[in-house]
């Protein structure tokens, strides 16, 4: 499946077990623990073994990880570039819940609202989904404005001291976008 973009040459692909060398760097980055769900390295062999024995059946699995590809014309190729994540994926109640996640080197210049827009769109006309919808911690800044402004979801909620962030908490905000 590859799902594209025609004008800033932004794509969504199937996870491939040649992007373990990327996901190693991704999902082994202090930096993005606070704002995921790692909290330990993950080894090499286990995202080898993620990887080759991927289900990509969005309903069976529940879940869709999908790479975000950005045309280098410099290199006449395509480029990782992030993650988008679909999990929670509900067929019953239509709907599922997303986390994306743009390498350092890539953000800044829009990847991730048009990787969103993307997805919005694979989620509507592909699964037939109504809805999606996103937790961001608070202190998120860039997930903030990426949900809450950019894309129009909706925030619906707020979890009151929800994250950890050493010896304190931060408040996780709901977001949500009706995709009929």
């Amino acid at each position: 499946m590859s799902v594209s973009n025609p004008a800033p040459n932004i794509f969504l692909r199937a996870l491939e077990p040649s992007d373990v060398d990327c996901m190693y760097l991704w999902e082994n980055d202090p930096e993005v623990w606070p704002f995921g769900g790692i909290h330990a390295p993950v080894s090499r062999h286990q995202l080898w073994e993620y990887a080759n024995n991927y289900d990509a059946n969005p309903f069976t699995a529940g879940q869709l990880r999908l790479i975000i590809e950005i045309y280098d014309p410099g290199s006449k190729s395509r480029v990782a570039c992030g993650v988008l994540d679909l999990y929670d994926i509900d067929a019953v109640n239509s709907r599922t819940q997303v986390g994306i996640m743009v390498a350092p080197a890539w953000r800044g210049r829009g990847i991730a609202a048009t990787a969103l827009r993307l997805a919005e769109d694979y989620c509507r006309d592909r699964l037939g989904l109504s809805v999606i919808a996103a937790e961001v911690a608070c202190d998120n800044l860039p997930s903030m404005n990426l949900f809450g402004k950019k894309r129009g979801f909706e925030l619906i909620a707020c979890r009151p001291s929800w994250f950890r962030r050493g010896d304190g908490f931060v408040e996780a905000a709901l977001f949500q976008k009706s995709l009929r």
